[in-house]
């Protein structure tokens, strides 16, 4: 990477069309260096997950510039979205675990969604991560048989077991004691 991982260069985003359009984003700017840890605090609906979504390539940026890892988000192919999302773990405000899935296979998407091709110590990187947030024991388990905080947990372990370049969290604690 030749610059900051993050760069965002007067960012405006805009919900709604016509009488019911608000404006959530200003004319934001940041540059967020390898390392940093950045906190956003501000009131509910100021726009805090709009630009995690616009960071993490969720989203598409309506006016300014998003750059992550070298890419300007706006002006790259869905294929190049595709491979910037790989390298970025995101927690997300609701745990967002598939119901029909056990806990590690619940993990185990985001390491699917990779695009690793082999697959051998998969296991032992699932199992790792699970006892890194406590719920190893879990590994079996059904959603619906879990904790709100439980479940956030997952979550948590689903975002970090590739190893992402990037870390983003919406509200990861919110559901933790």
């Amino acid at each position: 990477m030749s610059g900051r991982p993050i760069q965002i260069e007067k960012v405006s985003y805009f919900y709604g069309r016509g009488e019911l359009r608000k404006q959530i984003l200003f004319d934001v700017s940041t540059e967020i260096d390898a390392g940093e840890i950045v906190i956003l605090t501000g009131p509910s609906g100021s726009g805090k997950t709009t630009l995690l979504t616009l960071i993490g390539a969720l989203r598409s940026c309506q006016e300014g510039v998003v750059r992550v890892m070298d890419n300007n988000l706006s002006s790259v192919s869905e294929r190049a979205l595709v491979k910037v999302r790989r390298k970025i773990g995101y927690i997300f405000q609701q745990h967002n675990l598939l119901e029909s899935l056990s806990v590690a296979q619940n993990v185990q998407l985001a390491l699917e969604l990779t695009g690793e091709r082999s697959r051998r110590g998969w296991n032992e990187r699932i199992e790792n991560v699970l006892e890194h947030v406590g719920m190893a024991e879990h590994m079996y388990k059904m959603p619906g048989q879990l904790s709100g905080g439980q479940k956030q947990r997952i979550g948590i372990a689903r975002a970090l077991v590739h190893h992402p370049s990037i870390i983003l969290a919406d509200e990861p604690t919110a559901s933790l004691d």
